[in-house]
């Protein structure tokens, strides 16, 4: 042994699980069920602090008093107190958490089983043990430290619930597992995610990382466990709503199949999301997550067909949006929907950026507001900016419907930026995985129309004449500098998209 912090065995997990309850030795912060802080007078954290570092085993009293009052002479009462102060914490009403042991002392009982949760909460995830590959010691120390980082970096995410306890894993949507193994200076990791009742394993991936970066890599895992759980309930959640009618569906159960319809991302589908999104409305007129979704129907579809501006199709969204921010002043999904609209509708980057801004201090990893600041960094001038903000914090994956989108946005911004190679290697790709949109066409042909190589091709000729936008089509985006839609349209002109000069309006 080297004596490097990293190398010696904990004695106890950093997050101890009780009932309902999270508690952090480290900072002596006792978390609800939403990882919400509860309040606790400091000795009282201390005495639970002790507990937790030997759960289920009896703690004397001696050693209580002891560890929070060092040499300092208390009477019992003190520490009776700060047990009664727990118990009320934890709702222990029953004396089942916090258990007095006669005449010797208190043992904390850490896992207990929790009830089963209704399809109105949030999706639960379970986040077992990371294994350790081999038998070396190093390798089970990471692991116990990277899913004590994990958990607490997934807890505070406001879309998802995190459970630790093998007595909440029958009330778990998903499920987290993975492997580690630390080799020299270097950990690689694998991590999977499997839905619990339907779907089961559906996504695996590895990361490499140097052992320092723990956590950084807790960050990185914790922000693809999420994008990944956003993606699965987009495309399954609400599925099994989709054939029924939604007069027979409750409110939460509308709220899911228009998510599932906002997920499919065409035309047919986005007007059936609107549709169930009206009756949500009128179910519940003061919910502002659903006045954000209904009103974020009219931006759905944008930049993949053209719109026609309608302006009492856009006063009735921003009004939606509106409402949605005044019943819902911690909603950052309400703040981000109207900066949305402000963005797409108005061409208000300034406007765009505030409520984002508000929507990021409410929520600083929502990716969807992430992915509005990106658009309009991209479409104001500062391009590389976008570009890694949208790496950072959208997080690229491969199983998500807008992972094409995504890609053709950094192309595009390429582009802009000067990197002809850069913006036809990622415009490329969204090309091919979607060669049906004439949007991915569209920014694949700008990109390569400095390529002679590719745009001699039939099979790019071809694409050329199937795309049904307008060559006009980059000036419904709200550009701040019009130079940008001309370059643009000279690069379309080049490879036989657009015969004619148009004036800019």
């Amino acid at each position: 042994m080297s004596g490097n912090p990293n190398e010696k065995e904990p004695k106890y997990s950093e997050i101890a699980i009780i009932g309902d309850f999270r508690f952090d030795v480290r900072s002596l912060t006792l978390f609800d069920i939403e990882w919400q802080p509860v309040s606790l007078r400091h000795q009282s954290a201390l005495v639970l602090c002790e507990l937790a570092k030997s759960p289920s085993k009896t703690v004397s009293k001696d050693r209580l008093v002891s560890a929070v009052w060092g040499g300092t002479f208390v009477s019992d009462d003190s520490l009776v107190q700060c047990i009664k102060d727990i118990r009320k914490a934890l709702c222990d009403n029953d004396r089942k958490l916090v258990r007095t042991v006669a005449r010797i002392g208190y043992r904390l009982d850490t896992y207990q089983p929790v009830p089963s949760f209704t399809t109105n909460q949030k999706p639960s995830i379970f986040i077992e043990n990371i294994q350790s590959s081999g038998n070396r010691k190093i390798s089970k120390v990471f692991a116990t430290n990277l899913r004590d980082k994990l958990v607490l970096v997934m807890a505070p995410r406001t879309e998802v619930r995190v459970f630790t306890s093998t007595g909440n894993q029958t009330a778990t949507d998903y499920i987290v597992q993975g492997r580690a193994n630390v080799s020299g200076d270097c950990v690689k990791l694998f991590l999977s995610l499997s839905e619990v009742t339907l779907h089961g394993h559906f996504y695996a991936e590895s990361f490499e990382r140097d052992v320092s970066e723990i956590d950084q890599l807790a960050e990185d895992v914790a922000r693809k466990i999420s994008s990944v759980l956003r993606i699965s309930v987009f495309n399954h959640d609400g599925e099994k709503y989709g054939n029924k009618p939604d007069g027979q569906l409750d409110f939460q159960q509308l709220m899911a199949k228009a998510h599932y319809f906002y997920g499919r991302i065409t035309v047919p589908a986005t007007a059936i999301a609107r549709t169930t999104l009206q009756v949500a409305v009128e179910r519940s007129p003061d919910d502002p997550k659903a006045l954000a979704m209904l009103a974020h129907s009219t931006t759905q579809m944008r930049p993949y067909i053209r719109i026609e501006d309608n302006e009492a199709e856009t006063i009735w969204a921003l009004s939606l949006a509106d409402r949605a921010v005044a019943l819902g002043a911690t909603s950052a999904f309400a703040f981000r929907t109207r900066a949305n609209l402000r963005l797409w509708l108005l061409g208000d980057h300034k406007g765009c950026r505030t409520d984002c801004v508000r929507a990021l201090a409410i929520n600083p990893n929502f990716y969807l507001t992430h992915l509005t600041l990106a658009t309009s960094e991209i479409l104001t001038g500062a391009h590389i900016a976008g570009i890694d903000r949208i790496r950072s914090f959208v997080s690229l994956t491969k199983i998500d419907r807008q992972y094409a989108y995504f890609q053709s946005l950094i192309g595009l911004a390429w582009i802009l930026a000067g990197d002809d190679v850069a913006a036809i290697q990622f415009a490329s790709d969204a090309y091919e995985r979607l060669p049906d949109s004439s949007w991915h066409a569209m920014v694949y042909a700008a990109a390569a129309s400095v390529n002679s190589s590719i745009t001699k091709t039939e099979e790019f000729k071809k694409m050329i004449y199937e795309i049904d936008l307008p060559f006009t089509h980059f000036r419904s985006l709200p550009f701040a500098d019009v130079k940008d839609v001309e370059m643009l349209e000279s690069r379309l002109r080049a490879v036989g998209l657009g015969a004619e000069q148009t004036n800019l309006t």
